[in-house]
């Protein structure tokens, strides 16, 4: 259970970036509709290498352990969700590096927090049973934070001489917040992956 949540907060940050992260892209930092989707895409293609060698990567440096790269996995979803979102606008090479990191850790996350480590912690006859529960606890995280992450922008909106801004402070709190709790929790299943 504990790994569930690890993994639905983790997903919280996911969704997060995938969802709201053009919009905070062309929102916060100015930039134009097709430079914020093209940062995110980013973060897709690195997903994919990250997810590609998290195998290899906890097989051939961890001995097959799970728990020291997920922890270094997730402290660099944290760093990449910090510079993400604390960075000032228009430093489009470091918005980049943000993604490219944010897309590796994400794509190994995925692997250890929603697959490898449930696997390991349950014993053979309740694998299926634990991967379905991390799963739906990580899918009904993305929705609730859809929800959360726009009722949250919209009522930190004010309009001043007919312009609308944003403050994006309560949001950096919540993804950034998910970011570290999930590695946290990741954190008491240490001794068991």
């Amino acid at each position: 259970w504990i790994l569930a949540f690890s993994s639905a907060f983790m997903y919280i940050s996911r969704y997060a970036v995938n969802s709201w992260g053009p919009y905070y892209f062309e929102t916060a930092k100015g930039y134009t509709l097709t430079q914020a989707n093209s940062l995110v895409a980013i973060s897709a293609v690195c997903g994919i290498l990250g997810t590609a060698s998290s195998g290899f990567v906890s097989d051939k440096f961890f001995r097959g352990r799970r728990n020291a790269p997920a922890l270094i996995f997730g402290l660099m979803n944290v760093i990449a969700l910090s510079l993400f979102l604390l960075i000032p606008e228009k430093l489009w090479w470091l918005d980049a590096i943000s993604m490219v990191v944010f897309g590796l850790a994400i794509g190994a996350l995925i692997c250890y927090l929603g697959g490898l480590m449930a696997v390991d912690i349950a014993s053979k006859k309740a694998s299926g049973a634990a991967l379905g529960i991390v799963g739906v606890m990580s899918y009904a995280a993305a929705g609730i934070q859809d929800i959360a992450s726009g009722y949250l922008i919209e009522n930190n909106k004010s309009v001043v001489n007919g312009e609308t801004l944003y403050n994006f402070d309560t949001i950096t709190i919540f993804w950034i917040g998910a970011a570290c709790i999930s590695v946290l929790l990741a954190l008491f299943t240490w001794k068991k992956t």
